[in-house]
């Protein structure tokens, strides 16, 4: 497991978040003219399937996860 900021979250990262396991599907980066640049992300639970929209701001750290299948 490691640590990334908000701003590094790319397509099919595995993110720990709010203590379950996500699958980021789709990401915007976004800079509006006030206030500071962040990352829209559509996270998708790994268990259950649920959706949810997050945004996280380069200050922001998130705990990505390396799966291995067998």
């Amino acid at each position: 497991m490691a640590k990334i900021n908000g701003n590094e979250i790319r397509p099919g990262n595995v993110v720990n978040h709010r203590d379950r396991l996500w699958v980021a599907v789709k990401v915007d980066h976004v800079k509006p003219g006030k206030g500071g640049a962040y990352a829209r992300v559509e996270l998708k639970a790994i268990l259950g399937g649920t959706k949810l929209n997050e945004r996280f701001r380069s200050a922001e750290t998130v705990e990505t996860v390396e799966l291995e299948f067998q």
